[in-house]
């Protein structure tokens, strides 16, 4: 599958982080391949390596919520700005110096192709890719100057509010999966929304104190039970891109995307 739009270069990219995910079926005895799984990816650019544990949150029916330990495996480039995320259930590939989506993808088949070689892989149950931009202002400015008014809520003017913080979210179905777009604005230092917090990688990044930001957070999934099939995979995370660019560019404005140098590349 083709891109439906020409790659947006930025120059000033507002993008600060990128995650892709495959849900599998759990690998329960996925610790015994970890070290063949090292041994191939550190010569893949992954030298670097990390094992830690991360909380989740599971929610049922008419019970209460259950925080659930999950130890994971994190495989780096050697400057820590990008990690391949080894758990029982899911291989992600996150990043805070993206690129371009190609180059993106094949990491990310690279380093499925290496676990499900050494791991042979079962069942898919999910593919997701989400995009965290980071808005900041400068002097004189406000976030109407960089994103659609749809997503801004109402003006503190009208409400008779000299301090507030606004968020917005939409959650639709489209033709591949779920599409969850959020806008939260933020003034507590951070650079990533609460659940990306902290970050195992190394960010550039400094808020200044006091300083009020918003993220522009681009969520999309596909829910695929189905024999894990890496083409299948691609195929899909292609899709998923192709609505999140459309997504991206419906958000911003012609202004933001002047402020951060566009570049459309044909």
């Amino acid at each position: 599958m083709k891109r439906s739009l020409p790659p947006l270069r930025l120059r000033y990219s507002p993008l600060v982080y990128v995650i892709g995910q495959v849900r599998i079926s759990p690998v329960v005895a996925i610790e015994k391949y970890i070290p063949e799984i090292q041994e191939q990816l550190r010569h893949k650019g992954f030298p670097r390596f990390v094992k830690g544990q991360m909380q989740e949150i599971s929610f049922e029916i008419d019970a209460a919520p259950k925080l659930h330990i999950v130890t994971r495996y994190e495989f780096q480039n050697k400057e820590g700005t990008s990690g391949i995320t080894l758990a029982t259930d899911f291989i992600s590939l996150h990043t805070s110096k993206y690129e371009v989506y190609e180059k993106f993808e094949v990491t990310f088949g690279t380093a499925l192709a290496i676990i499900h070689q050494v791991v042979n892989l079962n069942l898919l149950e999910r593919v997701g890719l989400r995009y965290i931009d980071l808005i900041r202002l400068n002097a004189g400015e406000k976030f109407s100057d960089y994103l659609q008014s749809g997503l801004l809520g109402l003006e503190e003017e009208m409400l008779g509010v000299q301090k507030s913080l606004s968020r917005f979210e939409l959650v639709g179905v489209t033709d591949v999966g779920k599409l969850v777009v959020r806008y939260t604005q933020s003034d507590n230092g951070t650079f990533l929304p609460p659940d990306l917090m902290p970050s195992p990688l190394k960010h550039d990044i400094q808020i200044l104190p006091g300083e009020t930001v918003a993220f522009l957070d681009l969520d999309h999934f596909a829910d695929e039970s189905q024999d894990f099939e890496i083409g299948s995979v691609l195929e899909t995370l292609r899709r998923l891109h192709g609505n999140l660019d459309r997504t991206f560019r419906s958000a911003v404005t012609n202004v933001a995307l002047q402020k951060w140098g566009s570049e459309v590349v044909t």
